[in-house]
């Protein structure tokens, strides 16, 4: 099985670990000195009982922290995605607490600072189930794609959505309705097709999965009806939906 905290899907990222105690930790981008983005750093504590992810370790010039409040909120670790096509700017996706269970949040870096947060999909009730293990790539042309899971009653169902003009699309269930599947991960084939990669209790799942585009992509568009699945190496057979 796959480590469950999708950190990075980008290798350029950087990970440093602070063992001093105390509540040292941060996300934050870091930029030169004229403003432009270098990379995105996760400083994270050591403590088991107290893990530390999010608050701010210390003001610092050229470093610009990304929801200093998680960790009071008690927001889980973050998936950090880096656009190779658009300067490797971060994309940063978490499971946030809302009080009755995670949803999914995500911001990213632009010239200038962090977008303010926003959610992938509206917050659901408690009873719809925990979003858990964001993990992103992009298509050739810097279009984000993304992979979770969600807990529905014990049950794992993995979820694919696209970036469209200013929001997410709604999740696409790519998993087998009833079959325990979780911890996904997502790879671009080309520009229409994506590989989603992830465990269940009976092995280790690859899916393929068609997106068919329609002439100009807009913030309306559903995912049913325009996402089609099919086992490696075959072409799609049907469309699929709930």
């Amino acid at each position: 099985m796959r480590k469950q905290v999708s950190l990075f899907a980008a290798a350029v990222a950087l990970v440093t670990v602070a063992w001093s105690p105390g509540p040292r930790a941060e996300v934050a981008a870091e930029t030169d000195s004229v403003g432009n983005y270098i990379r995105t750093a996760v400083f994270a504590s050591a403590s088991v009982k107290k893990l530390k992810i999010w608050c701010v370790q210390r003001p610092r010039a050229l470093y610009y922290p990304l929801n200093p409040e998680g960790d009071l909120n008690g927001d889980l670790w973050p998936s950090i995605s880096e656009n190779p096509f658009d300067s490797n700017h971060s994309w940063v996706t978490w499971s946030r607490y809302t009080g009755a269970g995670y949803d999914l949040a995500w911001s990213r870096w632009m010239p200038g600072g962090w977008a303010p947060t926003e959610w992938v999909e509206d917050p659901q009730p408690a009873s719809a189930g925990d979003d858990l293990d964001p993990n992103a790539t992009f298509n050739s042309q810097g279009r984000p794609y993304l992979v979770w899971w969600r807990n529905e009653g014990g049950i794992g169902t993995v979820y694919l959505s696209l970036f469209l003009v200013t929001r997410w699309m709604p999740g696409f269930p790519v998993s087998d309705v009833g079959v325990d599947s979780r911890l996904p991960t997502v790879t671009m084939l080309d520009d229409n097709r994506a590989r989603v990669e992830y465990d269940t209790p009976g092995g280790h799942v690859v899916r393929i999965v068609l997106f068919n585009r329609p002439a100009t992509i807009t913030d309306d568009i559903d995912p049913f009806g325009r996402m089609t699945l099919s086992p490696p190496g075959q072409e799609p057979s049907s469309t699929l939906g709930r």
